[in-house]
């Protein structure tokens, strides 16, 4: 029997056997001298004195028990505290109306009208926490929709801080490749180019994607650098086979390469290697340092924001470690 089938016969069978219990104990206030359902409920929940205090006390004490730690640990305080609540507002109306009407306390008619200030208050009590749910339920997608935004918006960041610098650069090499009439190479770094942008359009409406696929795209950018660099650079790969199926942001790793390259000088004598491995749930992309003569204006926009994607998408952070001879980023896997 289906899960949500067994929840709903668990529902009705509920109802029915608080209904025939309900019944049953009002009777028996009936049969013994005890005032009517009718009366009952007009003395304490119709009544302009004993309706507002009634109605605070248990509000105010619902509220309360809710936010109190202790009280929502465990099913067994929850239940209590809510038992304590119901009592504690039911005695308070049910003494008001007696005084009001002059009911002797503890007897068949007092009882009568603590069953129903009690029934009362249960309900107003549950009415309290399905609109405190509702309300928790529409924060808690409200806040979901705002992630997913926030995420995606970080992950077009990432995307325009590779376009302009990336595309220039490329662009250049194509057309010196042209202008050198060397239609093979040229006619393959378009290719090459074509599955880079390709791969951006396809992650676009993802915020995570497989590590071997993004080593993939890594490879790729790589391929299209080795026009510019030659053997100037050395990519490094040690990743452990568990961990290829585990997820990264999309674009994470080729912008932790891509900075390497943009920050440090690559040339015959100043080889640029880069490391890229997995240890303890993390991926690590590691290079040497050799400074530029000429700085690069960069501002860190693409190691900001993708600290700031792992934060919202995962709660989680990225290490950056900088010992003046190698650079380090660990990105968490998910």
């Amino acid at each position: 029997m289906p899960k949500d089938l067994r929840r709903l016969i668990a529902v009705i069978v509920s109802i029915l056997l608080l209904r025939i219990g309900l019944v049953s104990i009002y009777r028996y206030f009936e049969e013994s001298g005890g005032f009517e359902l009718f009366f009952t409920f007009r003395s304490i929940f119709l009544d302009p004195l004993n309706l507002p205090v009634t109605l605070s006390l248990t509000l105010l004490l619902g509220y309360a028990v809710n936010n109190i730690k202790w009280c929502n640990i465990h099913l067994a305080t929850r239940i209590l505290s809510r038992v304590v609540i119901v009592l504690l507002s039911s005695v308070v109306a049910t003494s008001i109306a007696s005084v009001k009407i002059g009911c002797e306390g503890f007897g068949v008619e007092w009882y009568s009208l603590l069953f129903t200030a009690a029934l009362g208050n249960i309900i107003i009590l549950l009415v309290f926490y399905v609109w405190l749910w509702f309300r928790s339920s529409r924060t808690y997608v409200s806040k979901v929709i705002a992630k997913n935004k926030r995420t995606q918006y970080q992950y077009a960041q990432l995307k325009r801080q590779l376009d302009p610098h990336f595309l220039f650069n490329s662009l250049s090499i194509l057309d010196y490749l042209v202008q050198e009439k060397q239609t093979e190479r040229a006619s393959d770094y378009i290719k090459k180019l074509a599955n880079i942008y390709r791969y951006l359009l396809k992650q676009e409406d993802y915020v995570t994607v497989e590590l071997n696929k993004e080593l993939d795209f890594v490879h790729l950018y790589t391929d299209v650098m080795r026009e510019r660099f030659l053997d100037s650079f050395e990519v490094r790969l040690d990743i452990k086979e568990a961990d290829l199926g585990k997820k990264v942001i999309p674009c994470a790793l080729q912008i932790l390469v891509e900075n390497a390259f943009k920050h440090n000088a690559v040339g015959p004598t100043s080889k640029l290697v880069i490391e890229i491995y997995s240890e303890e749930g993390r991926v690590v992309v590691r290079n040497n340092i050799n400074p530029k003569h000429t700085p690069s204006d960069s501002n860190g926009v693409g190691l900001k924001n993708l600290r700031e994607q792992y934060n919202v998408l995962a709660d989680k952070s990225i290490e950056v470690a900088n010992d003046n001879k190698h650079f380090t980023v660990k990105i968490p896997l998910l």
